[in-house]
């Protein structure tokens, strides 16, 4: 059985899709046919903003 995964971008992990194959070539024609039929809707965009980062000490008590 062969299963389907994508990569968008390295920063996003990778997706398994629904289904499985008996067939390499199987799978390879059902990926092509998802991805050709793929709707890609933008939900938001923000700006990005620069992360704050905190300095933390701790202290012993002796």
């Amino acid at each position: 059985m062969y299963i389907i995964w994508i990569k968008i971008d390295e920063t996003l992990p990778k997706i398994e899709l629904k289904g499985e194959y008996q067939t390499r070539e199987e799978a390879k024609k059902a990926a092509q046919k998802i991805l050709n039929d793929i709707k890609v809707e933008i939900v938001s965009v923000s700006k990005k903003q620069d992360s704050i980062k905190a300095l933390a000490t701790a202290k012993t008590i002796r």
